[in-house]
């Protein structure tokens, strides 16, 4: 045998080798490819009024009103990319906890982290918990989230949400609503306040449907839009403030007893009524009709 035979056949040899050391590597990528999940359900009795806690880092959290006297809480693990090292570490690693009494139901979302001094491998994956939950319509909920999808619907208590750039949905309640968030879109409808409106924002906007007001709204934006629709014969004493690029419009005619509408002033719609506190930072606020399409 030749050298040149023998140089040919020795990278023949190390092309094999390598071969066989990268084939497991690509199937356990390829398996890993395919989207996992993991599913499960809870159930736990509330009393009437009690309170639903949640606090999901990302994923989604739906909370529905039903006609059942417990909170259902079914949960999914959602996994996708990665290798079949990642998925079972992250599956077996994400814990989702429950604490309830007959009047508290908690749910928390703990997500791991990875603990190495040096990863020289990056995790190529995607990886949630999404919380599909059905509870008693005469329940209170309190949300923190990271950024997941929020969405809210159907109930008869009251409702607070801390959030960091999540879509947010209220549709169809009965209370208090109060929110605190930063960025994305807050979206509020077909809602009946009893009690207090908190919405407290920065770079988010907002859009809020009321058919009946409570005794106070309390609005302030940084850096984002808000319209507020309500009913044609809402009465509403307002207090606007707005800083630097701010404006404000209003569809109703507002007897002002002080300052103007670039600034700053104090204002009554339909003779007065619910206390409406408006503040906007290089924002907008925007004043509508509730019509009968929204």
């Amino acid at each position: 045998m030749n050298s040149r035979t023998q140089r040919n056949l020795g990278w023949l040899i190390a092309m094999i080798g390598v071969i066989a050391l990268i084939t497991p590597m690509l199937l356990s990528q390829s398996a890993g490819s395919t989207p996992a999940t993991d599913h499960f359900q809870r159930s736990f009795a509330i009393s009437q009024s009690g309170t639903l806690h949640v606090d999901n880092y990302k994923g989604t959290i739906h909370v529905t009103g039903s006609d059942g006297d417990q909170v259902v809480v079914d949960v999914t693990k959602r996994f996708e990319g990665g290798n079949d090292s990642d998925r079972k570490w992250w599956m077996e690693n994400t814990e989702v906890n429950f604490h309830n009494d007959s009047g508290r139901v908690s749910v928390e979302v703990k997500y791991p982290q990875w603990n190495c001094g040096f990863c020289w491998q990056g995790h190529d994956f995607s990886a949630e918990v999404d919380l599909e939950i059905r509870v008693p319509r005469q329940i209170n909920v309190q949300l923190e989230s990271y950024k997941p999808e929020i969405r809210v619907a159907a109930l008869q208590g009251d409702i607070q949400i801390k959030s960091y750039k999540s879509p947010i949905t209220i549709d169809s309640t009965t209370g208090s609503i109060r929110v605190d968030t930063y960025k994305d879109m807050i979206t509020v409808k077909n809602v009946t306040l009893r009690g207090p409106l908190e919405i407290k924002s920065y770079k988010a906007d907002s859009e809020i449907s009321a058919k009946a007001l409570g005794d106070s709204v309390t609005i302030e934006n940084s850096k984002g839009s808000t319209v507020l629709r309500v009913p044609q014969n809402a009465g509403l004493d307002v207090d606007y403030e707005g800083g630097r690029r701010a404006n404000f419009r209003s569809d109703f005619p507002v007897s002002s007893t002080a300052g103007n509408f670039q600034s700053g002033f104090h204002g009554t719609v339909n003779g007065g009524g619910t206390r409406l506190h408006l503040r906007t930072e290089k924002g907008s606020v925007s004043l509508e009709k509730l019509t009968a399409q929204l």
